[in-house]
C-alpha cells in the first residue's frame, strides 16, 4: 500500500524528530524515526487496525513516545493526516485531507 502525507502531518514529523535530536541527542531522534516507520509500516500492512477515531480516521499509537499516528485509508493509499503529539488538543487535524 502506497503511503501519503498530509503536509502538515510530515511538518509534524520532522519537528519531532528535531525536537528528540535537540533535547536528546542522535539516538531519542533516530529511535522516535525508527518506531514512527515501524507503526507506518504496520498501518500500511494492515489498515483497519487503528482505533477508529472521529472525522473517519484510524489511529495507532507509538510505544516509547506521546504520538499518534491518525490516519485513512483511501483507495490502495494510506494518508497520514497528522503526528498528533498526545498532549494537543484532541481532533486539531479535523479539517486536514
Amino acid at each position: 500500500m502506497a503511503v501519503s502525507f498530509n503536509a502538515e502531518a510530515l511538518a509534524e514529523a520532522e519537528e519531532a524528530t528535531h525536537w528528540y535530536r535537540d533535547n536528546g541527542g542522535t539516538q531519542p531522534s533516530h529511535a522516535f524515526v525508527q518506531e514512527l516507520r515501524c507503526v507506518i509500516r504496520l498501518a500500511a500492512e494492515t489498515p483497519k487496525l487503528g482505533s477508529p477515531g472521529s472525522h473517519n480516521v484510524l489511529r495507532l499509537y507509538l510505544k516509547r513516545f506521546p504520538y499518534t499516528l491518525v490516519y485513512r485509508s483511501q483507495n490502495e493509499t494510506l494518508r497520514v493526516i497528522a503526528v498528533a503529539h498526545q498532549s494537543r488538543c484532541p481532533g486539531y487535524w479535523a479539517g486536514r485531507r
